[in-house]
């Protein structure tokens, strides 16, 4: 569960509405602790996981259609 009261920071939640809307969570200044799988439960589709492997802290952002 993103908790965007952590005091981490820099986690944040990009809603594109439209005809297909598109989510994107955006993970500034990544970090190897920040690995994981990372799922998208939405109440009017299916649920879609990515496993994202942080290596080095770079940025990185998925996107769940």
């Amino acid at each position: 569960i993103i908790s965007y009261d952590s005091p981490r920071g820099g986690v944040s939640v990009i809603t594109e509405k439209g005809e297909t809307t598109t989510s994107f969570l955006l993970i500034q200044k990544a970090r190897p602790s920040d690995s994981g799988r990372y799922q998208c439960n939405p109440s009017n589709a299916q649920s879609k996981s990515v496993m994202v492997h942080v290596l080095n802290g770079t940025a990185f952002c998925f996107n769940a259609q």
